[in-house]
């Protein structure tokens, strides 16, 4: 056991040098809809993960409310999964609409679990203007971290810690068919650990064009505190009714992105694929919601 156990350590250990330098609580996309079109998500409606991508988008909720899940191995290997669990709720009147979101990624082996990351979000979404032709939305989230590692194979326990951040987001409309979103997340700086770990901080920035119903694109630059900006683009189109496609591209490392959406009555289901960006396998996201009231 312990043998297997060492062994696991050294296949996460050149994981990570293949894949791009991970360090705790990094941006896994939690959306099956945003990964296929390139993970491009602050100007992007989508209701169900708003308390984390962006929670301005929550005070355009159309609905009276929305509930719903995904999941996702990331690269297809079996040892680690990431599960998001999701709500928006809108308020009385012109209030906004509040936003819950509950993140968790874990690295388990043979039933042991090597290390969680779990994330409590809780959001808020507030309109701050409104015309006939254009709108502006101020949102915040707050992040309630906790960090557990596994008993090392010598049978040390490192322990947990918790740590709070905070994120910051706008969004705008401009004549129903140009939209704009931001979000500043972990503005706080936040720290974790008796080393102090710095958690990533991260600009996001996005435009959105729909010219007639049916047809949107989207650009977004993404810029992590100390590593090089990262470009997303992505376009969505209805081919029958009820059913949605999507494809996108992402930029350092480069990846292809797909999926699609289809929506049965109140539920809808969707699917999102990005390729691996060098000598990992491909990504298979899955996500459900529900929606009740509203539009």
């Amino acid at each position: 056991m312990k043998r297997r156990l060492a062994a696991m350590v050294v296949l996460v250990s050149l994981v990570t040098l293949v894949a791009p330098a991970r360090a705790a609580f990094e941006n896994l996309m939690t959306s099956p809809r945003a990964r296929a079109m390139g993970d491009a998500s602050v100007a992007v409606d989508d209701a169900t993960f708003a308390a984390t991508l962006n929670p301005a988008q929550l005070a355009r909720l159309a609905t009276d409310g929305e509930v719903g899940v995904s999941y996702v191995q990331p690269y297809s290997l079996d040892f680690h999964r990431l599960y998001y669990l999701g709500a928006a709720l809108r308020l009385p009147g012109e209030a906004g609409s509040l936003g819950l979101g509950f993140r968790q990624y874990g690295v388990e082996y043979q039933n042991v679990d090597l290390q969680t990351e779990s994330t409590l979000t809780v959001a808020y979404g507030l309109p701050l203007y409104a015309d006939v032709h254009s709108r502006i939305n101020l949102g915040v989230g707050l992040n309630l971290y906790r960090l557990e590692f596994g008993e090392t194979v010598s049978g040390l326990d490192p322990g947990s810690d918790l740590t709070t951040g905070l994120d910051v987001g706008f969004a705008a409309t401009l004549h129903d068919r140009t939209h704009m979103g931001v979000l500043v997340h972990n503005v706080n700086a936040p720290k974790i650990g008796r080393d102090e770990e710095e958690l990533p901080r991260r600009l996001q920035a996005g435009l959105a064009y729909e010219p007639y119903a049916g047809v949107l694109t989207v650009f977004e630059l993404e810029n992590v505190h100390g590593e090089d900006p990262q470009w997303h683009a992505g376009m969505e189109f209805d081919v029958l009714e009820g059913l949605v496609l999507r494809a996108g591209l992402i930029t350092r490392p480069n990846k292809l992105t797909a999926g699609f959406g289809y929506r049965f009555g109140e539920a809808a289901l969707s699917y999102g694929f990005s390729t691996g960006g060098g000598v990992l396998e491909s990504t298979h996201q899955f996500g459900l919601s529900w929606a009740w009231g509203g539009e």
